[in-house]
């Protein structure tokens, strides 16, 4: 849950995220808060099937227990340079500082990049 407007802990059922899509362990279909949380997705949902690894999804939290939150994606999944971005926001909090530079770099050269065209 990298949206920068809401705080891990401010999160509240009905609230609305822009979470980045990743691939957890065996193969499904999650996203992460930045304290850790896992976020799974309403497999019930018409759009559960779009989601793939590494697109950007607007979704509705539906359920939250201590370490999961549950949430129902609200429109199509999204690809592009904003899902690059929030993927690589995600990198640069990474643990692994050598990552971390990497992912900050990344973000720079496309900043930059952006200024010229």
């Amino acid at each position: 849950m990298y949206n920068l407007d809401i705080s891990p802990e401010e999160v509240s059922l009905g609230d609305e995220l822009t979470v980045l899509v990743l691939k957890g362990k065996g193969g499904s279909i999650i996203s992460m808060m930045k304290d850790g949380r896992v976020i799974l997705f309403n497999r019930e949902s018409p759009l559960f099937n779009e989601l793939q690894p590494g697109l950007m999804v607007l979704s509705r939290v539906i359920f939250i227990a201590q370490n999961y939150i549950i949430a129902d994606p609200l429109s199509p999944p999204e690809s592009g340079l904003e899902a690059i971005r929030l993927g690589l926001r995600m990198v640069s909090e990474s643990e692994d500082w050598e990552i971390g530079i990497l992912g900050q770099a990344l973000l720079y050269i496309l900043d930059r990049i952006e200024e010229i065209t």
